[in-house]
């Protein structure tokens, strides 16, 4: 069976039924961002980690489970080190989770507001029969293009803005539900 790309980058774990994405470190800080002031457990990922991990991520299908392998030197070795870095990785991507279920929501409200819109619209404007004059017939076309272009917004975010939320969403779920495992080396 040929192997597909992912498969040739990633290595599968038969343990833990996932592909593994493999992060080397120098240290336990460089996953965090240098620049965030937080207590360690609370603190920001760094955007360079964040990144490799995220086009990592999106490498692989979101049918298989992905394992964080963490490769450190066994010297620098510290359980409480281990345990800040995996609640600052889960508060990281539970509020990436949380945030596109938000803008989710909000996009289902937009979509209502569009369609009720354009049918009020496009019913105004097929019902209004004004006079000849040019200004009644300007008003009725401005009133069915509006219709339209409240119309054509639904669509755009049902069809595209939507699935492209709905995408990250799942990404950065599974990010967040991913195990994280030290590996620890000579």
């Amino acid at each position: 069976m040929k192997k597909k790309y992912f498969q040739k980058l990633y290595v599968y774990d038969d343990k833990s039924e996932s592909y593994l994405i493999q992060v080397s470190l120098d240290d336990y800080d460089d996953v965090y961002n240098e620049w965030d002031p937080s207590p360690f457990k609370k603190r920001d990922i760094e955007k360079e980690f964040n990144d490799f991990i995220e086009e990592s991520s999106e490498d692989i299908p979101l049918k298989y489970n992905i394992t964080i392998a963490l490769f450190l030197q066994a010297i620098k070795k510290d359980s409480a080190k281990e345990t800040a870095i995996i609640s600052a990785y889960r508060n990281f991507y539970n509020y990436a989770v949380e945030k596109h279920r938000r803008e989710i929501i909000n996009l289902h409200k937009k979509n209502i507001y569009y369609l009720v819109a354009s049918l009020l619209f496009l019913s105004i404007g097929y019902f209004f029969k004004g006079g000849q004059s040019v200004l009644t017939k300007v008003i009725h076309e401005g009133i069915f293009v509006g219709g339209w272009v409240f119309l054509w917004e639904f669509f755009t975010n049902i069809f595209i803005a939507l699935t492209e939320l709905r995408t990250q969403y799942k990404l950065y779920r599974r990010l967040y539900q991913a195990r994280v495992e030290f590996v620890y080396y000579e």
